[in-house]
């Protein structure tokens, strides 16, 4: 047998994530607001829409390449929105034309880092929800991007 794969070698959990924001200036330059403490949780995903083609038989021939389509999310407590609000201001942009790109590096002590890029990152949408108690206020922030790129190359082998 040709060698073994370990699962779960590196056990990543969310203590091993560091999420940075960059505000795209501009003049296309790159701004952070910093390594946010404040993240709940996250989510992104990347779809390939194909289409199968079918001949006259019932069984496809081929499909086509695909577009690609993308979803994400972020929750981060309301001191980092404010934070990423009060920054906005101070660059002159309002928060509808605020173009960001989210870092998310993976790291495990002696391993790689591994590091998810998504590009041309705009708000979808801005959640505020609430109850009492002890828990801290999140916002929700569904997202509009344009890629991801893990560790540096997108689904369709582009280079960031």
């Amino acid at each position: 047998m040709a060698g073994s794969v370990l699962v779960n070698q590196v056990p990543y959990d969310f203590q091993s994530l560091e999420t940075e924001i960059l505000v795209v200036g501009s003049n296309q330059s790159l701004s952070t607001f910093g390594i946010v403490e404040g993240i709940e949780e996250f989510d992104y995903t990347c779809t390939i829409n194909r289409t199968k083609v079918y001949g006259r038989g019932r069984l496809p021939i081929m499909r086509t390449e695909g577009d690609a389509e993308f979803d994400a999310s972020i929750t981060i407590h309301r001191y980092w929105w404010h934070l990423v609000r009060s920054s906005a201001q101070q660059l002159g942009i309002p928060l509808g034309n605020l173009e960001m790109v989210l870092n998310f590096t993976f790291y495990a002590p002696g391993e790689e880092l591994h590091t998810d890029t998504l590009t041309g990152v705009k708000l979808a949408e801005i959640g505020n929800s609430g109850s009492h108690g002890p828990d801290p206020q999140m916002v929700s922030m569904p997202l509009d991007i344009m890629n991801i790129y893990w560790d540096g190359e997108d689904i369709f082998g582009n280079k960031l």
